[in-house]
């Protein structure tokens, strides 16, 4: 079962789901983790399930704010889904994650990674490109409080498939 990560004050960091009226705000996040991702390999910058994730049941966006000061600044996204990278059956998928450099290295990522695999509950599966070394080692690092975690071989893709048995009771919009 997961265990709460508590690397950072609760009060300076909330992931909360992505509205309607969030979407220029998550598209130019988007827009830049593609950017990023790029370097390990081709990317589609169209990106063509964007619209989705406001629109059909089995997809769900995320941000993930950070408050320094007084207001809230949105500094990273996630996109789940129910689509398998394996083909094996799955509840969810981590379909994109990132938070931006600036909050990197500071556990505000971490803390968001574990908080979206403990709500929702069952298995889960997320790819991380064999080329980037990073996302690797924070996959792992961020699975590690999870039992059984199963690494599938993929083409150039590392899938991490596991167990979240427990969502978490805790409200969405709540701070971290």
């Amino acid at each position: 079962m997961p265990r709460p990560d508590n690397s950072l004050p609760d009060d300076i960091w909330r992931i909360r789901p992505a509205e309607t009226s969030d979407r220029a705000i998550l598209r130019t996040l988007l827009d830049t983790y593609l950017h990023g991702l790029s370097a390990f390999g081709p990317v589609d910058a169209v990106y063509p399930y964007f619209d989705l994730y406001f629109g059909e049941a089995d997809r769900w966006a995320y941000l993930v704010e950070v408050r320094p000061e007084d207001t809230w600044r949105p500094q990273g996204f996630a996109l789940v889904n129910r689509h398998s990278c394996s083909g094996l059956a799955v509840d969810h998928a981590m379909a994109e994650f990132c938070v931006l450099p600036a909050f990197r290295r500071t556990g505000v990522g971490k803390c968001m990674a574990r908080r979206l695999l403990t709500l929702h509950a069952g298995i889960w599966e997320l790819g991380v490109s064999r080329h980037n070394a990073a996302a690797w080692s924070f996959w792992c690092s961020v699975t590690a409080t999870f039992d059984g975690v199963a690494v599938i071989e993929a083409d150039d893709t590392r899938i991490l498939r596991f167990e979240s048995r427990q969502a978490s009771r805790r409200i969405l919009d709540v701070e971290g």
